[in-house]
């Protein structure tokens, strides 16, 4: 994947824009890889890609070894409160989080509760966005 080469080599980019370009959640498992030796990026958008659970896992993975991501935009894809609960948790672990979008993905309100308790418990508060 050219994308996860670019990851690889390029030393000045802090901004990548993947929104609604067919990303799969194997694409992100590549990316993820890639980004383990990127100091640099600190925004990675991914919105309306149709990601599942399996990419926030990856996502979250790579947030607890990656200090210099600050935001992410994983808004309208196919998330669960599961996938949505780990990237909140990894969120604390990684610490230097400012903004985790989440909007349009799959949630009742009664998980949509229990994700606003999670930020809340996690002094998240203005930095996930549902």
């Amino acid at each position: 994947m050219m994308i996860c080469a670019l990851l690889l080599r390029n030393t000045v980019m802090s901004h990548l824009n993947l929104n609604n370009t067919g990303l799969s959640d194997d694409g992100v498992t590549l990316i993820s890889e890639s980004l383990a030796h990127n100091t640099n990026l600190t925004s990675l958008c991914m919105s309306g890609n149709g990601l599942k659970d399996g990419s926030a896992h990856e996502i979250a993975v790579t947030l607890a070894d990656k200090n210099s991501i600050q935001h992410i935009d994983l808004s309208s894809n196919d998330l669960t409160s599961t996938g949505m609960h780990v990237l909140i948790q990894s969120s604390t672990v990684q610490g230097q989080m400012r903004r985790l979008d989440l909007p349009n993905n799959k949630k009742t309100p009664r998980q949509y509760m229990t994700l606003v308790k999670a930020v809340e418990d996690l002094a998240l508060v203005g930095a996930v966005v549902f």
